[in-house]
């Protein structure tokens, strides 16, 4: 096996934290998938719904109590340790998390070793924080031998990530990792918290992804600042959705020209998620090709949150033969871009995209199954 699968990062994760920590008890282990949007961008905080897949990258962890009564997170060479588990700044606040989030729930959790391997990129929009966050919270629970339904592991993750770490996140990149059939896409409505699946129809269709190297910016001052205007504009308008907007009350209302363009796009953006879980159920890759262009062009002129290379990559990906559409992925303003493309075109597409931005990082993205799949004994029915 690859140190990409799960079972040789697993052992990356044992390694790292005996490095850093020494021999100690037997560690539980935990790996947890990342989150690629398809479509549905920057609306699961208006209550819109998102087409996404976890996919097959992500983030393992080794977890045992602590013998010497201090935290230790290490992940590539880098070690931490601390005498509380609360956020401090440093590579331990996500990976603790879990200890106070779980806490908070009740549940009795020791002092604990934390060690992290990783084949998904931090910062690239693709949930690397959740998969962490869901990872460390799953193998804590099977070191005490506990079990929570999918419902509740989201809760906990996005507690974790949200009100212990703080960053302004809705609920969609937990329940990505968690719920995500096995073969396929999740549909998740983030208004009332329904999701349906939808099968992945295609054997010789894939994404392609390319780093450009810059971090994405959730919970930074523009992600703010964008979830304030979207959610301002809501309020002003009388609705608690974009699932509820309609073009003629955005543009009769008296509104900020920002907070309209906000509107404008949480708007489309849902309804293209909508389309999109259509177009996939239909076999139709041209379809979801456009749908996921789409959804660039609204990220760029309407939120405003993608840059000048993430729109040089998405444009070098177009214009090879085979690529169907493209887009950037996660919170924006740095960060990854996403390209379907046929097995065909794979290879060309990733050279331009890799050199559309000077070189970043290009890696192929499959459809993987979530938590509730993977880990049977700790998510309950």
């Amino acid at each position: 096996m690859s140190i990409g699968e799960p079972y040789d990062l697993t052992t990356a994760a044992v390694q790292a934290l005996e490095e850093a920590g020494g021999a100690g008890a037997l560690p539980a282990t935990a790996w947890a998938p990342g989150r690629c949007t398809l479509v549905g961008e920057h609306v699961d905080y208006a209550g819109g719904q998102v087409l996404c897949i976890a996919v097959d990258r992500g983030i393992a962890v080794a977890v045992r109590p602590s013998a010497t009564a201090r935290y230790l997170a290490a992940s590539g060479g880098l070690a931490v340790t601390r005498r509380d588990a609360g956020p401090v700044g440093d590579i331990g606040d996500r990976a603790l998390a879990p200890v106070v989030a779980l806490r908070n729930r009740g549940l009795s959790i020791p002092t604990i070793e934390v060690g992290i391997a990783a084949t998904l990129p931090a910062g690239a929009g693709l949930a690397s924080s959740a998969a962490l966050i869901v990872a460390v919270t799953t193998a804590i629970l099977r070191m005490l031998g506990e079990t929570l339904t999918a419902r509740d592991l989201a809760a906990v993750a996005l507690s974790a990530e949200r009100d212990v770490v703080g960053v302004p996140c809705g609920p969609l990149d937990q329940r990505a990792v968690i719920d995500a059939p096995n073969g396929g896409a999740l549909l998740l409505d983030c208004r009332s918290g329904g999701e349906t699946s939808v099968p992945w129809p295609w054997a010789e269709v894939i994404l392609i992804g390319c780093d450009t190297g810059v971090q994405h910016d959730v919970g930074g001052v523009e992600y703010r600042r964008r979830r304030e205007e979207t959610e301002s504009g809501l309020e002003a308008l009388g609705v608690t959705s974009c699932q509820d907007l309609r073009a003629p009350a955005i543009d009769s209302a008296v509104l900020d020209p920002a907070v309209r363009r906000r509107l404008q796009h949480v708007m489309g953006e849902t309804r293209r998620a909508a389309e999109a879980a259509e177009a996939l159920r239909r076999s139709d890759v041209d379809a979801l090709g456009g749908l996921m262009s789409a959804s660039h062009r609204s990220l760029r002129d309407l939120h405003e949150v993608s840059t000048p290379a993430l729109d040089a990559v998405v444009s070098a990906a177009l214009a090879v033969p085979g690529c169907a559409g493209a887009r950037m992925v996660g919170a924006g303003f740095g960060g990854a871009v996403v390209a379907l493309v046929t097995s065909a075109g794979a290879a060309a597409c990733r050279s331009a995209m890799a050199a559309a931005c000077g070189g970043g990082r290009t890696f192929e993205l499959r459809p993987s199954p979530g938590l509730a799949v993977l880990a049977p004994d700790v998510v309950r029915g």
